[in-house]
């Protein structure tokens, strides 16, 4: 059953990348990002949480998220009630190899978690100063953007 939402999906896709006459190579880039992000799976995860109650919805993503915030010191004496609402505020993204997720010298508003694969930390120059991994977070005004 998955697998026939996936194909659904990937046809509109298809569709989608026809209509709007994009380059192969461009086409190419949102295939791979569709073929990773989903991997051949397709589910509506927000419809499905907010099918749920709330306090199960709560206990999901504190299933799913908990462990990416708690390697963050800024969260270690937080709050419960904070931490739950900081989970709830994820969204998941999914990046694919050489795109760019901050330039280099802008305002970030955002923080990111990585739950899975690497991010160079590349200046404006090209030259990779820090490569991050699995549990790490970067970026954004966590303070800013976690109480605003």
């Amino acid at each position: 059953m998955k697998c026939h939402f996936f194909k659904i999906q990937m046809k509109q896709v298809e569709e989608y990348m026809s209509y709007r006459k994009l380059p192969r190579e461009l086409r190419n880039k949102i295939v791979d990002y569709y073929e990773h992000r989903y991997n051949g799976k397709f589910f509506n995860e927000v419809e499905i949480l907010q099918e749920v109650s709330e306090c199960l919805r709560d206990q999901i993503i504190n299933y799913n998220c908990r462990s990416l915030v708690a390697a963050v010191p800024f969260f270690k004496d937080e709050d419960e009630n904070f931490v739950v609402d900081v989970l709830n505020r994820l969204k998941f993204e999914v990046f694919r190899p050489d795109d760019v997720i901050i330039k280099h010298g802008t305002f970030g508003t955002k923080m990111y978690f990585i739950r899975e694969g690497t991010v160079d930390i590349v200046l404006p120059d090209g030259s990779v100063v820090n490569t991050l991994t699995d549990g790490a977070y970067f970026g954004g005004q966590v303070d800013y953007y976690f109480r605003n």
